[in-house]
């Protein structure tokens, strides 16, 4: 069976992609340069589109840095959130990589008052993501031992943990990416063993006895 080719996008497709590129990466350049302000003003200038067709494309602010977001993730292939505690670790190489791609970039959404904003934005889904991958560890421990767990391995398994062990103790991305994964595993080593002690502890029961 022959396979459908998808239909090639129409012109006015095609320029409202370009268009949108170009917006974001006026914002993209502005951040990188370390400014503070976002406004529909700075970005027309950086991206050369007119501030009419800027809000032709985005309503407020908000969406503009909502789909600068989504762009971001996919310039530097951020990888999709991993779905078990095996990909938690493995995933945390490729994760490292996608920020190194574009350092200043990344830095500046870790600095940047609106980037933190959209970051901020995000944390809820990301905190859920973490903790659906991490239920068959987290499910047998203590419900604070499992939110300190998770603090802690979202954390590592971040931009702000990537930098913070770049700046601190002068790693590369890769090395970064080893300390990560080391300490990811050792924390999820840790919590299985915590959870193996209390079964240990539990009382056996005979069938049958009511208690």
């Amino acid at each position: 069976m022959n396979e459908m080719t998808p239909p090639r996008p129409t012109a006015r497709e095609e320029l409202t992609t370009i268009t949108q590129d170009r917006i974001m990466e006026g914002l993209a350049a502005l951040l990188r340069a370390g400014s503070d302000e976002v406004t529909f003003d700075l970005v027309s200038r950086q991206s050369g589109v007119p501030q009419r067709t800027l809000y032709r494309y985005f309503a407020n602010k908000e969406t503009l840095l909502g789909a600068f977001w989504h762009w971001v993730n996919a310039l530097i292939a951020v990888p999709a959130l991993p779905a078990s505690p095996e990909q938690v670790v493995a995933h945390i190489p490729e994760l490292f990589s996608a920020f190194d791609r574009d350092e200043p970039l990344v830095r500046a959404m870790l600095h940047n008052p609106h980037g933190r904003a959209v970051r901020l934005a995000h944390a809820e889904a990301r905190r859920e993501k973490f903790s659906i991958a991490l239920r068959d560890v987290t499910g047998t421990i203590p419900a604070e031992d499992a939110r300190h767990l998770l603090a802690a391995v979202t954390s590592l398994c971040s931009a702000s943990g990537w930098e913070s062990m770049k700046d601190n103790w002068s790693l590369s991305g890769a090395e970064a990416a080893k300390a990560a994964q080391w300490a990811v595993q050792a924390l999820i080593d840790d919590a299985r063993r915590r959870s193996r002690g209390t079964e240990a502890r539990q009382p056996a029961t005979m069938e049958g006895d009511a208690r």
